[in-house]
């Protein structure tokens, strides 16, 4: 199969690659982030606590 490499089919494949480059990128965000919500520890009462103060204060 010999395909000509003229502009519009070089453009083309440029396209394409950074297409499956950016889906790639993607899903491996998507795993990673799951793997680290699943490694999440539940926070201790004093944890929380703190958290939503400074939620709090950064809200109001």
């Amino acid at each position: 199969m010999n395909v000509p490499l003229n502009s519009p089919t070089v453009s083309l494949l440029i396209v394409g690659f950074f297409f499956v480059v950016l889906q790639v990128w993607w899903i491996r965000s998507l795993l990673f982030r799951n793997s680290a919500r699943q490694k999440a520890q539940p926070l201790s009462t004093q944890q929380f606590r703190k958290d939503l103060e400074r939620i709090f204060k950064n809200e109001f």
